[in-house]
């Protein structure tokens, strides 16, 4: 099959192609695009891993098709980072794709086998929710300018709160908050969105305030926003094995749309307290709803309409990234 005549076959899988969150303004470096990757070991060929991803050792065309920088399909170098791709299946798997080879019959085994990883540059950026808003360490009093809205390059000036000093030349992020109260059926969640507005690194310190830079702006800021904590997150997520019957709900989007699809980040009712951890795949689905009487009613099977990947987790929530929706979906959609 030639390499270009591929691109038919391409048409029955999905492509994992991301690009930055709408309402960011940060930006990415070339070659830190959004998506799956894996870096190529010793001994590795396009053949072999075509195996070991989708068990099907003849879609390595697809692989070739993907990463153009590949010149001959024959010679790939270890160390170097390719792009790869999830299969569009039927089947309600967690995760569709293989993350260990399978060790060879009557051989010993080797090392463990690298398992591919995605790659989401803005991570700083992320939202999240938690039951209550986190301990501020100061508010935004106004930027030196008196603008209203606050961006990258801004001065501004911050009043400092509690006991915890803020350090200069150290970098703190910059909150808004909004309530998030959510019901379905018998369960109900209440809650506080915290999203990141940027970055600021403190430049001098003062009495009972601190003059700050922000540094990376990814909304505006305003006065009277939270000034918290911030450690840098890792860009690379390794993809992991995802839990069973986790069974849980989307409680709004990234971005307060009504409607969610393909590449938006939305929040869901479940976190670390229920196994939820970093790099799992989770599926979308819909539910199609009950029909007849109610001493005969007939349940359609939910429909499988989408995938999600888990980029962070709080306690009792999580915040994911939509990897693929056939369909748009909304608040109170299953997450399984």
């Amino acid at each position: 099959m030639g390499k270009r005549n591929f691109s038919v076959f391409l048409a029955v899988v999905i492509l994992i192609c991301f690009f930055t969150a709408p309402w960011s303004v940060a930006e990415v470096a070339p070659g830190d695009e959004p998506g799956f990757f894996y870096t190529i070991q010793k001994g590795d060929t396009l053949w072999d891993l075509s195996h070991r991803f989708y068990n099907d050792q003849w879609t390595w065309p697809g692989l070739w098709e993907m990463n153009n920088d590949i010149k001959n399909p024959h010679w790939i170098y270890p160390g170097k980072k390719i792009r790869i791709f999830l299969t569009d299946t039927l089947e309600e798997q967690p995760v569709p794709l293989s993350l260990t080879a399978p060790a060879p019959q009557n051989e010993a085994v080797g090392p463990p086998a690298v398992p591919p990883y995605f790659s989401y540059p803005p991570m700083d950026s992320l939202g999240f929710i938690r039951k209550k808003t986190v301990t501020p360490l100061g508010t935004i009093l106004r930027s030196r300018s008196n603008s209203v809205m606050m961006a990258a390059g801004d001065t501004i000036y911050i009043k400092t709160m509690g006991e915890t000093p803020m350090e200069v030349g150290k970098e703190y992020r910059i909150l808004s908050t909004e309530d998030v109260k959510w019901r379905y059926r018998r369960e109900r969640f209440s809650g506080v969105k915290h999203n990141v507005l940027g970055i600021i690194t403190v430049t001098e310190n003062h009495d009972s305030y601190v003059t700050a830079v922000i540094t990376r702006s990814f909304r505006h800021a305003r006065a009277g926003h939270l000034i918290a904590p911030f450690k840098k997150s890792p860009t690379r997520i390794e993809i992991t094995e995802s839990r069973d019957n986790i069974d849980s709900r989307v409680l709004c989007s990234g971005n307060n749309e009504t409607v969610m699809s393909a590449h938006k980040l939305a929040f869901i009712n479940r976190g670390s307290d229920h196994g939820i951890t970093l790099g799992q795949i989770y599926t979308i689905f819909e539910d199609m709803g009950e029909y007849g009487r109610r001493d005969n009613k007939i349940r359609i099977k939910d429909l499988n309409i989408g995938k999600v990947i888990v980029l962070h987790t709080e306690k009792t929530t999580s915040t994911v990234l939509v990897l693929s929706s056939s369909t748009e979906f909304s608040q109170g959609t299953r997450i399984y």
